[in-house]
């Protein structure tokens, strides 16, 4: 009787002795599974570390246009309507017709079949170069309904140095079809503004990241 007892309780203890070992071997298994997937997460880590550098600057420049902000085309369809209304009759009553709605004119003048003229810009921060150039072509176009012949008007747009950032063209041909009506002042101005080629300038960011 005692050895049955025994006998049961001997199977009982290498039961446990058993699962206690399968366990024993499916926690080893398990650790070893998370192990291999830290190591790989922490591979994963590093390349992305390598491949994206720590950002060290704000993305946002100091300055922020006040609301609300003129559309393009609105800017386009006033001012070219404005200036192509003008009389302007030579160069020289473009410049002086320009001066009135402050754009300093540097120079004006013809080079073989293209009428080039020089402006400052001291208003690019606020305004960009879409404002003055949209008056460069109404201005333009006034000048052509008055017969003048040109091939194109070619700007250089200067800053307040004044040294030279940029430039746009306005070609004739687009002139003349605003002035027929084929096109809009919108889509005149669309033309035009497709030409602007300028510097651009990184934002001065005044504030540490770690502020």
């Amino acid at each position: 009787m005692d050895r049955r007892v025994s006998g049961t309780d001997e199977r009982s203890a290498s039961g446990s002795d058993s699962d206690s070992g399968r366990g024993s071997t499916r926690r080893r298994f398990l650790q070893a599974g998370a192990v291999a997937a830290l190591a790989a997460s922490a591979g994963c880590i590093e390349e992305m570390g390598t491949e994206f550098p720590k950002n060290e600057k704000w993305p946002i420049s100091e300055r922020v246009p006040d609301l609300p902000v003129e559309e393009r085309a609105d800017v386009l369809e006033d001012r070219i309507t404005e200036l192509a209304s003008a009389e302007i009759d030579d160069p020289e009553g473009l410049a002086s017709t320009l001066g009135e709605y402050d754009v300093t004119v540097e120079s004006v003048e013809r080079e073989r079949d293209v009428l080039t003229l020089e402006y400052v810009n001291t208003d690019r921060d606020d305004e960009g170069n879409v404002h003055d150039v949209a008056l460069l072509a109404g201005g333009y176009a006034a000048l052509i309904e008055s017969g003048y012949d040109a091939a194109a008007l070619g700007a250089t747009i200067l800053d307040d140095a004044p040294a030279s950032y940029g430039s746009a063209t306005v070609e004739t041909p687009w002139a003349e079809e605003y002035n027929a009506g084929a096109l809009t002042a919108a889509e005149y101005g669309e033309l035009v503004v497709t030409t602007i080629e300028s510097q651009r300038y990184e934002p001065d960011v005044t504030v540490s990241p770690e502020e």
